[in-house]
């Protein structure tokens, strides 16, 4: 009797414990996605628990639409256009899509494989001049040390899966190239401006035409542009930086294939509902176009395509995109299988501080992207620490640094602490940077990088005495460092020219007033000033020569104007010198 008992309760073990696993497995087989979640519940969460999250990130303003079974069903604005005008963000607010216009640039791409307008595998190089391509490099071809063998062989494939090996952001001479093409991931800008060049060549045709006619209207975006419209004044979220303050409208006049498009989540999301659907591309090339070519991170499951990055998951395979300006941070992923996806849209800094959870209430999955990209959660240690230093002054940076360091060593690490520096000097909080670097270097004293580093804060605060003597103090303790000293001879040349500036006479100056397509040069009070259409700067900045034809711009520290001459020495253009050594040229209106 006993025995039947014990085989009959053994038997009943055996196949509960069966029927869990096979629970579990099933469970894990089944996608994490919301997909048998009622959307309504879904909205109404979202709804609910958006406005805390965007409290807690300190994100002004959210726009964000929700995609199922390949339809948009529904779309919502969340808080304010403005800080300070406390304008309601609405479903028709515009926003800078940043690097979202990249995968939108990239489907009116193969648009034009599919019109054989361009060939996917024929080395852009091709399409172009001699004389334009040396123009946008800055020196000819054969320039020693440049790459030239790689460049002839960049095609479209490399550039709209991030494999061309150009740059995103740095510059020099020779023009750098990082690898030969198709060989490893580089996320370029640079890329997607070269084949725009190539595109406006072929069709003959300004860029923003281009995507009005292959995308905008095509796909109903009757609230996206590509450049900026009068309009969006009325219409336009301000972007809101680190410290909540919000900015000037950019005011993009040319299009850019990598950054430049206006629009709403509505909108952007009609452009992804197009992607999932296949609408307006053949079925052949959508899926040539959502193939992965490049590795991105294996571990990870991240792969990018031809103008998306991808990822597989336990759900399947998702297309994304992050966008980042900075003060306009945003996220889109999808699901095409299950014909679910999520775009929204920030006005602040802190708007990818967010994204897991955005995801995770709206469609469910992982945004595996965004922690691939490393952006921080919004409860994130260096950014309460910041926050506090900027409400409380700089005697808060003593106070709380070394109990933060210790708290959280990893979080609070030299790069850190000099972005941070950077971050207060730009919010112009000298005192605050000072303080920060002065700490910095009392735990390394001899680290030129950061000497030079709290000479700079000292230089932007406007105290040149305190800039110099801490600038030849790196220079003495950079024996052992490999720290390029280049930035302290810049700075040092700035100091020299503000105290004793090249003496010109006001006839001279007066040839030099004119515009240069995007930079104005005006004469007032015997000295010239500078204006660039598009910067961070609205007002004019005075100009200061190092030498007859060479100047600094006051308040700017490593950058320098050089005027060039015709036979007849009159000024015929402008060639802005940046830190890295890269430049731009422009050429004057009228002599």
């Amino acid at each position: 009797m006993k025995k039947t008992f014990l085989f009959g309760f053994l038997s009943l073990f055996v196949i509960l414990f069966v029927f869990s696993v096979s629970s579990v497995v099933l469970a894990l087989e089944e996608p994490s996605l919301l997909v048998k979640k009622d959307p309504r519940t879904i909205i109404s969460d979202l709804e609910t628990l958006i406005p805390g999250l965007m409290k807690k990130a300190r994100v002004p303003g959210l726009q964000i639409a929700l995609i199922r079974e390949g339809k948009i069903i529904w779309n919502r604005g969340f808080g304010v256009k403005n800080a300070t005008t406390k304008e309601p963000v609405t479903q028709k607010t515009i926003f800078e899509a940043a690097s979202l216009t990249k995968p939108f640039f990239a489907y009116v791409v193969m648009k034009l494989v599919e019109e054989k307008v361009l060939d996917m595998d024929t080395p852009l190089i091709t399409y172009l001049p001699r004389e334009g391509i040396e123009k946008e490099l800055g020196h000819p071809l054969e320039e020693p040390g440049f790459h030239k063998d790689w460049l002839e062989k960049i095609t479209a494939r490399h550039v709209l899966s991030h494999s061309s090996g150009l740059p995103h952001g740095e510059s020099g001479k020779p023009f750098p190239l990082f690898f030969a093409p198709g060989t490893k991931y580089k996320y370029s800008a640079v890329g997607y401006y070269f084949l725009q060049l190539v595109v406006e060549r072929l069709k003959k045709e300004k860029l923003e035409t281009i995507m009005k006619k292959y995308a905008l209207d095509p796909l109903g975006m009757k609230n996206s542009c590509m450049i900026w419209k009068e309009e969006y004044e009325k219409t336009s979220a301000s972007g809101h930086g680190y410290f909540g303050k919000p900015e000037d409208f950019r005011k993009r006049s040319q299009a850019h294939s990598a950054a430049s498009l206006y629009t709403t989540a509505e909108d952007y999301a009609r452009f992804v509902c197009a992607v999932m659907n296949g609408e307006g591309i053949k079925k052949e090339t959508l899926k040539k176009m959502l193939t992965p070519q490049i590795d991105v991170d294996k571990e990870k499951g991240l792969t990018w395509s031809l103008g998306f990055g991808m990822q597989t998951d336990e759900n399947g395979p998702a297309f994304w995109q992050w966008g980042d300006y900075g003060i306009f941070r945003n996220y889109i992923i999808a699901y095409p299988q299950h014909k679910i996806a999520v775009v929204y849209l920030t006005n602040s800094y802190y708007g990818l501080s967010i994204c897991p959870d955005l995801v995770s209430l709206s469609i469910g999955g992982q945004a595996l992207g965004n922690a691939f990209l490393d952006y921080k959660h919004y409860d994130y240690p260096v950014y309460e620490f910041a926050w506090k230093v900027k409400e409380q002054g700089p005697q808060a940076v003593k106070k709380l640094l070394p109990k933060m360091k210790a708290q959280y060593p990893d979080d609070f690490s030299q790069k850190t602490i000099s972005s941070l520096g950077s971050v207060f000097t730009n919010e112009k909080l000298f005192d605050e940077a000072i303080a920060l670097y002065e700490l910095n270097v009392k735990e390394n004293p001899k680290s030129a990088k950061a000497i030079s580093q709290l000479a700079r804060a000292y230089l932007e605060k406007g105290d040149r005495d305190q800039a110099r003597l801490y600038y030849q103090k790196a220079l003495k303790v950079n024996k052992d460092e490999k720290f390029d000293t280049k930035s302290i001879d810049l700075a040092m040349a700035y100091i020299q020219a503000l105290e004793e500036p090249k003496k010109l006479s006001k006839d001279y100056l007066k040839t030099l007033a004119g515009d240069y397509e995007t930079r104005h040069v005006k004469l007032k009070n015997g000295s010239l000033y500078y204006l660039r259409e598009g910067a961070a700067n609205k007002d004019y900045r005075k100009l200061i020569a190092m030498s007859r034809d060479t100047f600094i711009v006051e308040g700017l520290i490593f950058f320098r104007l050089r005027f060039e001459f015709d036979q007849q020495d009159r000024a015929t253009a402008i060639v802005g010198m940046y830190e890295g050594g890269n430049q731009d040229r422009t050429k004057r209106d009228k002599l």
